[in-house]
C-alpha cells in the first residue's frame, strides 16, 4: 500500500533524482582503500600532516581524533565513503589549494608517500573523494557563486552545492547556470563528469557552458583554460575528471531565471509497456521541444509501495503548463499525478537525497527502442527480488532511472565560441542555445566541426538512454552491499547481451561517467581519439603523473586500456 503521496514524492525522488554523484571515479580493486566504516587501525602521528602545517595551513586542517573530524565524516553523502585519512585539509582560495598541492607532492620531511583524495563538494560515489591513510583535500569551504552582468558570466567554486549557486544566482541577477537537480550535488565533480540536467535538451551536458576553468596543476601553478588559452586543457576538463589538476573555479554562461513546471505521477505495473512506448516516443521526438524533459524512475521501496511501480517525472524549463509533449504519458492510467509551477532554485531545495545508506550505481546506455526499454525495467524488477530474497525486502531501496540521450545532443557539443552575449538580451537565451537539427551546423557559421568536449557522443548513431541502476541499503550491512552489487553486475551483463540479441542494434559505446561503477570504463567508452587526447594533455600538464599516482580516487585516463 502507498504510504502517502508526499513520502513518495521526498522518498523516491530525492533518493534517486538524480543523485548525480560528484565525478572523481574508482581507482582499480589494486589500489582502492577498505570501505570499512570503522576507523583506521593506524594511529594518528604529528608528522603524518606536517608537511601542511609546514607550508602555513595548520588552521585549515581538520586532524582525526576531534570531534569536528567525526562531524565531518558525517557529512559525506554514501556510508560508505566516509573513509578516515590521516587529516582533512579545507583550503579557502586556490592559492591555499596551491599551497596544499606542492606541500603534498614534495618529497621533503613531513609529506609522506601516502595517497591523496579530493572532495569537491556534495555527492560522490564510494572511495571516490575520500582516502584511508592519506590526506583529503576538501574544497567545501569554497563554495561561492558570482555574477558578472557585464559578461553574463557566473563565476561559480568547486564547493558548492546547487542549492546554494541557484539561490545566490538569482537573487543577486535574476540568472541561473545549467546544474544538478538534486540540491545537494557539488559543483566540481557534476560538470567534470559531464552534467546532465532539466536543460540537456536545450544545451547538452551542462559541461558545454563552462566557458572557462581555473586551474591548480601538479606543480602548483594556476593556470586559466578556455577556448583559447591553455584551449587543450579547456577541451580535456570538460568531461575528463581528475586527471589534469584541481578546478578552482568554474566560469558559466549565464541564462535568465524561469520557472519551471514539473510533475510525475505513479504507474503502476500492468502500465509499465504503455510507459516504455511513451518514454520511447519521447525521447525520438525530444530535438522538436528542446524544453521539455522527463525522466523515467522506477523503483522499488516496501516503505512507499508494496511492488514495483514507475515515477515519469516531467519538467518544462519555459514554464510552460499547457505544453503538449507529455500527453502520451499523462493519458496512462497513474494512482495520482501532480503538475506545479516553481524556480529552479525551490525545485532543487526539494530534491535532496537522503544521507547515510551505503549505495552502489551502474550504468549503461542502450538503444532507445521499446524491447529494450521492457527489458529495463523487467530486470529491475529481477534486481529487486534476488536482493530482497538475500537480505530482506525492508532493508534496501532500489531505482533505476531512464534518460533520453538523442543523437542531437552531440550537436551541442560543437564550439561556435559566442561566448559573453548578456542573459538580458533581446532574444533571452544564452550563447550556447544551438538549436538547429542534425546536419545543420552550417547556420553556426562554423568552417569546420570542432568537438568542445571529450565526451565522444558524437559517435553514437541512434537514440540512445542513459540507464543508471541505484541500490541503497538502509541499515548499513556490508554484506548486504555485497549482494547488491554483485547483482548489479549480472544485471547489466544481461542488459548488454539482450542488445545484441536477436538481431537488435549494437550497444551504444558511451558510459555517463558520474554513474559508473568502478568496474566500468567511462573514460575508455569516450573513443580512441578522445583517449589519446586526454592522455596528451595529461602529459603536457603533469609530467610527473601526480594526479595518476598519488591521487587514485577517480577514472584515470592512464589506466584506460589500450
Amino acid at each position: 500500500m502507498c504510504k502517502g503521496w508526499a513520502l513518495l514524492l521526498w522518498s523516491t525522488l530525492a533518493s534517486v533524482l538524480v543523485a548525480d554523484p560528484t565525478f572523481t571515479g574508482f581507482p582499480p580493486v589494486s589500489l582502492r582503500f577498505a570501505f570499512s566504516s570503522e576507523r583506521s587501525a593506524k594511529a594518528f602521528r604529528p608528522w603524518q600532516c606536517d608537511a601542511l602545517i609546514a607550508a602555513g595551513l595548520g588552521d585549515r586542517l581538520i586532524r582525526v581524533g576531534t570531534e569536528a573530524y567525526e562531524q565531518h565524516l558525517e557529512s559525506y553523502f554514501c556510508a560508505n565513503g566516509r573513509l578516515h585519512p590521516y587529516c582533512f585539509v579545507l583550503p579557502h582560495t586556490a592559492e591555499e589549494v596551491a599551497t596544499t598541492v606542492k606541500a603534498l607532492a614534495s618529497n621533503g620531511s613531513g609529506s609522506g608517500s601516502w595517497h591523496i583524495a579530493v572532495r569537491s563538494g556534495g555527492h560522490h560515489l564510494p572511495a571516490t573523494n575520500n582516502i584511508e591513510d592519506g590526506v583529503t583535500i576538501d574544497l567545501s569551504l569554497m563554495n561561492g557563486a558570482k555574477y558578472n552582468a557585464t559578461t553574463n558570466i557566473a563565476s561559480v567554486q568547486p564547493g558548492g552545492r546547487w542549492k546554494d549557486v541557484y539561490t545566490t544566482l538569482l537573487n543577486t541577477g535574476n540568472v541561473t547556470v545549467v546544474g544538478g537537480r538534486d540540491g545537494n550535488v557539488g559543483v566540481g565533480g557534476f560538470l567534470l563528469g559531464g552534467g546532465m540536467s532539466y536543460y540537456t535538451p536545450r544545451y547538452g551536458l551542462a559541461v558545454n557552458t563552462v566557458a572557462g576553468f581555473q586551474v591548480v596543476l601538479a606543480d602548483g601553478s594556476i593556470v586559466e583554460a578556455t577556448a583559447t588559452e591553455n584551449a587543450d586543457l579547456w577541451k580535456a576538463l570538460r568531461g575528463g575528471g581528475l586527471n589534469f589538476g584541481i578546478v578552482t573555479r568554474f566560469d558559466m554562461e549565464a541564462m535568465p531565471a524561469v520557472d519551471l513546471v514539473s510533475g510525475t505521477s505513479m504507474i503502476t505495473a500492468d502500465h509499465f509497456d504503455e510507459a516504455a512506448d511513451a518514454f520511447v516516443d519521447f525521447t525520438d521526438q525530444m530535438e522538436h521541444h528542446r524544453d521539455d524533459t522527463m525522466l523515467i524512475i522506477h523503483t522499488h521501496d516496501s516503505s512507499i509501495w508494496d511492488g514495483p511501480f514507475i515515477l515519469p517525472l516531467r519538467v518544462n524549463t519555459k514554464g510552460d503548463p499547457s505544453t503538449t509533449a507529455f500527453d502520451k504519458v499523462t493519458q496512462i492510467p497513474s494512482v495520482a499525478q501532480t503538475w506545479e509551477q516553481k524556480s529552479l532554485a525551490a525545485a532543487a531545495n526539494g530534491v535532496q537525497a537522503a544521507y547515510g545508506t551505503k549505495n552502489a550505481y551502474m550504468t549503461l546506455t542502450f538503444v532507445n527502442e521499446p524491447s529494450i526499454v521492457r527489458k529495463a525495467f523487467s530486470l529491475h524488477d529481477q534486481l529487486a527480488s534476488n536482493i530482497a530474497k538475500k537480505v530482506g525486502s525492508e532493508n534496501f531501496m532500489a531505482s533505476s532511472v531512464l534518460q533520453p540521450f538523442p543523437t542531437y545532443l552531440s550537436d551541442l557539443g560543437l564550439r561556435n565560441g559566442s561566448v559573453g552575449q548578456k542573459a538580458g538580451s533581446a532574444n533571452g537565451t544564452m550563447p550556447l542555445d544551438l538549436t538547429f537539427s542534425s546536419g545543420h551546423q552550417a547556420h553556426l557559421g562554423l568552417h569546420h566541426e570542432i568537438m568542445s568536449n571529450v565526451l565522444g557522443i558524437e559517435r553514437n548513431g541512434v537514440n540512445a538512454v542513459v540507464w543508471t541502476v541505484f541500490v541503497a541499503i538502509k541499515n548499513g550491512q556490508d554484506a548486504a552491499l555485497s549482494v547488491a552489487r554483485s547483482e548489479l553486475m549480472l544485471m547489466t551483463r544481461e542488459m548488454k547481451r539482450f542488445q545484441t540479441s536477436d538481431g537488435k542494434a549494437a550497444t551504444v559505446d558511451y558510459l555517463y561517467a558520474n554513474y559508473a561503477d568502478m568496474t566500468q570504463d567511462p573514460l575508455g567508452s569516450y573513443g580512441p581519439e578522445n583517449v589519446a587526447f586526454m592522455n596528451q594533455v595529461a602529459r603536457k600538464y603533469d609530467p610527473e603523473g601526480f594526479w595518476q599516482k598519488r591521487v587514485p580516487g577517480g577514472f584515470k585516463i592512464s589506466r584506460v586500456a589500450g
